[in-house]
């Protein structure tokens, strides 16, 4: 089965489930059934005898509302944990603010349940302190996963990069802490809370309507939106949570009298399935994703040893081909020196140019192989090391020495650093690329002016050779670093042109990148990145 299908199933399982347990507690209530924690007393003569029973009652009608409340807020903090989990994995704001988001209204919850259980300090009595903090609690709820899905519906996430996108992500997280926060202090501290409770009304708790339409509005056009910008099972499981999420509140509006009574139970326990549906989804989210990380990542394993097979096959080829190639050049190139000697001066003109000819495109030919091989060869024997970057650059000068003499090219080196980890052979012969490149390519009676520096970024040296040359057009800025591109004539400048493209294979095997800024007769700054 795919996982698609797989995917599709577990959505309906949901869905079949949620509406399942959300109409089961009002088939049985019409069956029946009795969810009331209330008691009749009898009247008992002993006053002794009847505070224990009302202790009893009361206890009974404390536990039944701290049972379903706990778990709510049990449930609710395991989903943001869960949430941030995903995050962590897919980088998806939307899981994380949502989850946040529960957290919160886990935390109204929680403190409701405590201050309702006394456990808590709270100034007014239960009698109306529980009505409104229940109403205030689930309009809060509907409000801040309005507030968090506005946020995808409308776009406001977009455009964030993944430094961007962690700073939204934990700002609106403390926003959402901070109201909860001063929700519950404002109910903690508040003396006259209004009554929300009209037993002989036909509403028998206004205020709980305000929560059920918000619901509503979640449901039918804040959760469908969300979930087309968002379409995994968690953005299903929010959408499906709404069904328990609007019955609770029917019971709380139209059914619920007094405290623990059957629809005041019923609702504290359809609340608790709002927030289990949202938990499931992202339990099963999680696992799906994990899944497709540990499948992406073992086809990845695979794609890359198929890949060092190729290279390594590809290598042997490159090699085994430059390598057979230079015997047959040797031979030309020797037959050609053999016959200029033989029959120096008996040719005609017109069959010595042809000669001269012969042997020019041997060497030529002989100087491309060559380069083929060093370029295979680069990264063979990677040995990791510390590089004293002032001993590199003096042993490329002396290297270059003829060439700086007879150019008279002076070179400035500036804030160079003492030390960078690389690899020493394909350093140094990044650096005299670059630097015989700067010479060889030199405005005609004008001496070549070489300035190599060094700035530095958090993560990166980032080096610098620039010189005063011919320059190049921004068109031919990537073309430069393709094997064997010149921009100029054979005869103007010797070279195979593969030496740019030793460089940039020699960045990249470090980690780095490697890009030029120039204009044509005002030089040429090459510059490259090496990780710290």
């Amino acid at each position: 089965m795919s996982l698609g299908n797989s995917k599709n199933q577990l959505a309906s399982y949901l869905a079949y489930s949620t509406i399942g347990f959300t109409i089961a507690p009002i088939i049985l209530l019409l069956l029946g059934v009795n969810f009331g924690s209330q008691t009749h007393l009898a009247n008992f003569n002993n006053q002794a005898t009847a505070d224990s029973a009302n202790l009893l009652e009361a206890l009974a009608g404390a536990f039944v509302h701290l049972l379903p409340e706990w778990s709510s807020v049990t449930i609710a903090a395991v989903t943001a944990v869960l949430a941030f989990a995903q995050y962590r994995i897919t980088k998806n704001a939307a899981t994380a603010i949502i989850g946040v988001a529960l957290l919160c209204t886990g935390g109204i919850d929680a403190f409701h349940a405590l201050a309702a259980t006394k456990l808590t300090h709270s100034v007014n009595d239960n009698s109306n302190f529980i009505p409104f903090t229940w109403a205030f609690s689930r309009m809060f709820n509907a409000l801040i996963l309005l507030a968090g899905v506005s946020v995808f519906i409308f776009g406001m996430h977009k455009k964030l990069d993944r430094a961007a996108q962690d700073r939204f992500v934990i700002f609106t997280s403390l926003i959402f802490l901070i109201i909860s926060y001063t929700v519950v202090q404002f109910c903690a501290v508040s003396t006259n809370l209004p009554n929300t409770q009209f037993p002989d009304q036909w509403i028998t708790r206004p205020y709980d309507v305000i929560p059920l339409i918000l619901f509503i509005v979640l449901g039918l056009w804040a959760f469908p939106r969300f979930r087309r910008t968002e379409n995994n099972i968690f953005s299903y499981a929010l959408l499906w949570s709404m069904v328990p999420a609007v019955a609770t509140q029917l019971h709380m509006a139209f059914g619920s009298t007094e405290l623990y009574d059957p629809h005041f139970n019923i609702g504290h326990y359809l609340k608790t399935i709002s927030y289990i549906v949202p938990f499931v989804g992202i339990t099963i989210d999680y696992f799906i994703t994990y899944k497709e990380q540990k499948t992406k990542l073992t086809e990845l394993k695979k794609a890359h040893h198929q890949l060092e097979i190729q290279n390594k096959e590809l290598s042997q080829i490159a090699y085994i081909t430059s390598h057979d190639l230079q015997e047959p050049l040797r031979s030309l190139m020797s037959m050609c020196d053999i016959f200029e000697q033989e029959y120096k001066g008996k040719l005609e003109p017109e069959a010595e140019q042809l000669l001269d000819y012969i042997m020019q495109a041997s060497q030529r030919m002989s100087l491309l192989v060559r380069d083929i091989m060093d370029y295979n060869r680069l990264g063979k024997d990677q040995v990791l090391s510390t590089i004293d970057c002032h001993q590199l650059l003096n042993a490329i000068q002396q290297d270059l020495s003829i060439q700086i003499k007879e150019n008279s090219a002076v070179i400035e080196t500036t804030d160079i650093p003492l030390q960078v980890k690389g690899y020493k052979t394909e350093l140094r012969l990044l650096f005299q690329n670059l630097i015989g490149n700067a010479i060889k390519f030199k405005r005609p009676d004008t001496p070549p002016h070489i300035v190599i520096e060094c700035t530095q970024t958090a993560k990166h040296w980032q080096f610098s050779i620039k010189d005063n040359g011919i320059g190049l057009a921004s068109k031919h800025y990537q073309k430069i670093f393709l094997m064997f591109q010149r921009l100029h004539k054979k005869d103007a400048y010797e070279g195979t042109g593969i030496g740019l493209a030793h460089c940039k294979k020699i960045v990249n095997m470090h980690g780095g990148e490697i890009w030029v800024d120039s204009e044509i007769g005002e030089g040429a700054t090459f510059y490259f990145t090496i990780p710290k």
